[in-house]
């Protein structure tokens, strides 16, 4: 028994590493062949970067992302007037750096007395300041502290989707791993600590991206050689030569610049996965599936969603349709298989055929990422070919109707 049970484990960890190593073997495709994606970040808008470390990085023909807060950089302004002039990413990091106020530094501003329109009202205005000052407006953001909640106890929200709305990427801070370009969130990108560090100690967080073919964002304070939070010069010249060589596969870009080959890459796959309408036919128990991709979408808004394999209604004139040949009469329960938020349900559709039909009102799924599947009703279909169509019942004007991923007809026995 115990034979056989080592056996068993052995066999079970064979196969879980086969499929981890399947995994890791499905890498990103990065631009020109390279194996990993490389930023350089630095916070604060500290002086040593406008004054050192920046025309250091422009030796190198290096371009980092510099996330500022207005008042420091007013501080430098003619150092970051040439920041932007070279090329430099410039991102927003809050008017007031607010973070917990467990910092007692930070009571002034503390997340604990933030509230979400408060965040974003800052946000909005470091935005405007940085554009008066340097005429950018910056599209990615670093949180401050890496705190990334306003409140406390039960009134604790996150601000990530205030971040998500203003910026196409938000960066953390003292984080574990490197981005996932196929799944990560882009308001919640890893940023890893390289203040303090030698290149040796660099190193492994790069062969670990390169492994998994991923994106390392490491994150800076001061840029020199000695001092509390400082990202040493001597370090950068090291990592800069190695990124530089073609045989290490580095991809060395500013932040802004790899989130916006990523979504690239992404949406050419989306629009390369479509749905391909067809003729429905049954399957082998005499049930048609009637999914999203094998339907015509016809509307002004009508979308099919290949992340959910399922159609999303905007408007009321959007309606899909399928083609439907039946060999033989019957009468079938209509299940239907869909999703939708809360605040949205209760909108009337119809499922019609010829001089039959289904109608009914859309219930609540739970969520717009929570399928459910139920049936609405009954059809009795006579042999032949049938064109099928799903609606909207009513002419709504706001919101949406539902994401709908199938209808199934199922034999009713007789």
């Amino acid at each position: 028994m115990n034979k056989n049970l080592s056996i068993f484990t052995s066999l079970c960890f064979l196969f879980l590493g086969t499929m981890g190593a399947l995994a890791q073997n499905k890498t990103f495709k990065w631009p020109d062949g390279k194996k990993i994606a490389l930023s350089l970040s630095f916070d604060d808008a500290r002086g040593s970067q406008a004054t050192t470390g920046i025309p250091f990085l422009n030796q190198y023909d290096v371009k980092g992302t510099f996330y500022l807060v207005p008042a420091a950089a007013e501080k430098q302004l003619e150092g970051w007037k040439k920041a932007v002039s070279s090329g430099q990413e410039i991102g927003n990091h809050s008017v007031n750096h607010p973070c917990s106020g467990n910092f007692t530094w930070a009571r002034p501003n503390a997340l604990e007395g933030y509230t979400l329109e408060k965040m974003k009202a800052e946000l909005i205005e470091a935005n405007n300041r940085i554009y008066q000052l340097l005429g950018v407006k910056p599209e990615v953001f670093a949180y401050p502290c890496g705190g990334t909640f306003v409140g406390r106890g039960v009134n604790t929200k996150s601000y990530i989707p205030v971040v998500a709305e203003l910026f196409l990427t938000g960066r953390g801070w003292l984080d574990e791993g490197p981005n996932d370009p196929e799944f990560g969130d882009f308001a919640q990108l890893t940023g890893m600590e390289m203040d303090g560090k030698d290149f040796e100690q660099i190193l492994p967080l790069i062969e670990q991206t390169r492994a998994n073919g991923q994106w390392l964002v490491l994150a800076g304070h001061e840029m020199g050689e000695s001092g509390g939070q400082t990202t040493r010069l001597s370090m950068l010249k090291k990592l800069i030569e190695y990124a530089k060589d073609p045989a290490n596969g580095i991809w060395l870009a500013p932040v802004g610049t790899v989130a916006k080959y990523i979504q690239s890459v992404k949406n050419e796959t989306k629009e390369a996965v479509v749905n391909k309408p067809e003729m429905v036919h049954a399957d082998a128990d005499g049930a048609f599936s009637l999914s999203a991709k094998s339907a015509n979408g016809i509307g002004p808004k009508i979308k099919f969603m290949p992340e959910w394999n399922a159609f999303g209604w905007f408007t009321a004139e959007d309606r899909i349709e399928w083609d439907v040949e039946i060999s033989r009469e019957g009468t079938y329960n209509v299940m239907m298989d869909w999703s939708v938020a809360d605040d949205e349900a209760g909108k009337p559709f119809v499922l019609e055929t010829g001089t039959s039909a289904v109608i009914g009102k859309v219930e609540k799924s739970g969520s717009w990422e929570t399928f459910k599947t139920k049936q609405i009703g009954q059809l009795k279909l006579g042999p032949g070919k049938h064109k099928m169509t799903f609606r909207p019942a009513s002419n709504f004007k706001t919101g949406a109707l539902l994401d709908l991923r199938e209808i199934k007809l199922v034999p009713v026995r007789q």
